[in-house]
């Protein structure tokens, strides 16, 4: 069977941020960390680093058994961010106020596509009325098109800001 694959990507001043996106197989937890794939904003990169990132899938990461130990390095995981370090922003927070998230689940039967609305507390929540599911051998250029339509909607996207 063919393991499913995730990939993220948040975008932000003309560049799309992709993280290689790690799995834990006990947990069943995606996490994000270096390296990033930054791209500047043209969809035809887009395809490209979408399709890297999905032909690299997602490596294996292993946590602690141990629940306090587990809850430790959780905290840890998250208080990164490599997105937003390979952005210059010093804090996921500041990053994340003028980013929107997409994520594609490659899995067996289809393929999901979840997009965020404005971050809210610095947390970038998808909204529930913009997933968009492809049947499993949908091409990718019509799976990035829904993703690029919803970044070229959206003009604080498209400015450009130093961190």
């Amino acid at each position: 069977m063919k393991r499913n694959v995730g990939v993220d990507v948040i975008v932000r001043s003309r560049k799309a941020y992709l993280p290689t996106l790690y799995f834990n197989e006990r947990h069943h937890l995606h996490f994000a960390m270096d390296p990033v794939l930054v791209v500047d904003l043209v969809f035809e990169d887009l395809v490209k680093a979408i399709r890297r990132k999905k032909e690299e899938g997602n490596p294996l990461i292993e946590a602690p058994e141990n629940p306090g130990e587990f809850q430790r390095w959780l905290k840890k995981i998250k208080s990164t961010s490599p997105e937003a370090k390979a952005a210059g922003f010093k804090s996921w927070r500041s990053f994340a106020k003028k980013a929107r998230l997409y994520g594609i689940s490659f899995l067996e039967d289809k393929i999901i596509v979840t997009m965020s609305g404005p971050s809210k507390g610095g947390r970038l929540v998808a909204d529930p009325k913009k997933t968009r599911e492809f049947p499993p051998d949908a091409p990718l250029e019509e799976v990035v098109r829904v993703i690029w339509e919803d970044i070229c909607s959206t003009p604080e996207l498209w400015e450009e800001e130093a961190p």
